[in-house]
């Protein structure tokens, strides 16, 4: 009786502890670690596996719109070559300079797609990594949630052995304290557990889903670098199909200057002819000049009464957009052919001094066949129609509005027009021929304003 006592005085007394103890219940078991280091490693190091992909994706799309923007160069250099090249009369610098700028551009985005290349296998090694990182880690996690349920079973089945029974099996009040205080501890340490294993499931989640939108955005850059590939390969088959357009019309209008330069060496084969012969032509020039200066202000007036005439009729001509500051559309080709020599200081010395130039060709020289029709380049009044003095050249001279002259030389000797009529743009004036010192069948085009040279092109 006396040991019964003592069992029913153990009981109460490790009721009131356990009480004390557990007042929501433990889970009774064997104490593990709280978090395996391992997957806090893989966790780490696929963090920062994600901010190094997000740091190459922000390079890539730097590359990538640098790389559409040299594009965007490239391709408005081609379009204006393509223009130039398919115009009737091709300004070969520009087109010479444009291409330098689409090559220019095509070379930048060469060394941008290698770039993204080399960063794209970048990207997809270290993707690959940080798969490999979260699969790994996922097979820790599940081994910590394995571990966690066995605990748990343990618990439960530790659970199913009466309490009395536990005590009456004691051998001690020392050991019932003890199997009290393993209970407390095992119930902190499962909670805690718990925790860490939602903590680390919400983090592989987190960077799964990370991962996912990273491989979609980098299978995106990947396609946009191809694309931008494909564009790259088309504008360099359009720049090739260019310089060999531009090296035979290069070759065609060298063939054209080596026999104008012949044909003037075989006529000035001395320096005294040669000096002879810009002697001559200043004198022309000044003499033809002198010869039409009333006829051609009276021809400028007329077609200025004609301008405000047709302007009050509401059928008024293109008006002038900022004449000589360049593509001001105010005129138009006066002949179709090849550019052999452009406005300006000049290598051929058959052109006189002008300004501070030793050489300088107040005009554009057209050259194509012997008859090839020579049209108004815009609305004016004939000047003049005839021989230029001191055997020169046959000229057509046209008064224009806005103090604008036109002149058209080394036509074939066929008056189309007569003095004093008025003459619409692209109406026909004259054929080109090969009189006066002429090196070749060609049209010498130049526009003055106020009497002063000025590029042709302008105009255009």
């Amino acid at each position: 009786m006396k040991r019964v006592r003592a069992h029913i005085t153990h009981v109460a007394a490790l009721v009131l502890i356990l009480s004390a103890l557990f007042p929501a219940g433990g889970s009774p078991g064997v104490a593990p670690a709280v978090r395996a280091d391992g997957l806090s490693d893989r966790i780490n190091a696929a963090k920062q596996h994600q901010r190094t992909l997000q740091r190459s994706i922000d390079r890539q799309k730097d590359l990538l719109a640098g790389l559409k923007d040299d594009e965007a160069v490239a391709q408005t250099a081609l379009t204006s070559t393509a223009d130039q090249l398919d115009s009737i009369n091709t300004d070969q610098a520009a087109v010479q300079a444009q291409i330098l700028t689409a090559t220019d551009a095509l070379h930048r985005v060469q060394d941008r797609r290698d770039s993204l290349r080399a960063e794209l296998r970048q990207l997809d090694w270290t993707l690959s990594l940080l798969e490999a990182q979260i699969a790994q880690g996922t097979e820790d996690l599940q081994a910590q949630q394995r571990a966690l349920g066995q605990r748990l079973a343990d618990a439960y089945r530790s659970q199913q052995t009466s309490l009395l029974e536990q005590v009456l099996s004691s051998s001690s009040f020392t050991d019932i304290l003890s199997q009290a205080s393993a209970y407390l501890a095992l119930g902190e340490q499962d909670a805690a557990m718990a925790k860490s294993i939602a903590e680390d499931q919400a983090a592989l989640d987190s960077l799964r889903r990370l991962t996912i939108s990273t491989r979609y955005r980098t299978d995106q850059l990947r396609r946009d670098t191809e694309a931008a590939e494909a564009e790259l390969l088309s504008q360099q088959d359009k720049l090739e199909r260019a310089q060999s357009r531009l090296s035979t019309l290069e070759a065609q209008t060298k063939q054209i200057q080596d026999q104008q330069r012949d044909a003037f060496t075989a006529i000035n084969d001395t320096q005294e002819k040669i000096d002879a012969a810009l002697a001559r032509e200043v004198r022309s020039d000044a003499k033809l000049d002198k010869k039409i200066h009333s006829m051609l202000v009276e021809a400028q007036r007329r077609a200025r009464i004609r301008e405000r005439n047709e302007a009050r009729n509401n059928n008024p001509p293109p008006p002038p957009s900022n004449p000589g500051s360049g593509g001001s559309g105010l005129m138009q080709w006066p002949a179709t052919g090849v550019v052999t020599q452009e406005f300006g200081c000049t290598g051929f010395v058959w052109e006189p001094p002008y300004g501070s130039c030793p050489h300088f060709h107040q005009g554009i020289d057209i050259a194509n066949a012997s008859g090839t029709a020579i049209r108004a380049a815009m609305n004016g009044v004939i000047a003049y129609v005839g021989w230029a003095p001191f055997g020169g050249a046959y000229v057509v001279v046209i008064g224009h509005a806005h103090g604008l002259e036109t002149l058209y030389g080394h036509l074939l000797p066929h008056q189309v027009v007569r003095v004093g009529q008025y003459v619409r743009q692209g109406q026909l004036v004259g054929y080109m021929g090969n009189t006066g010192h002429s090196t070749g069948t060609h049209c010498h085009w130049a526009v003055t304003l106020h009497g002063a040279p000025v590029n042709p092109r302008n105009y255009l």
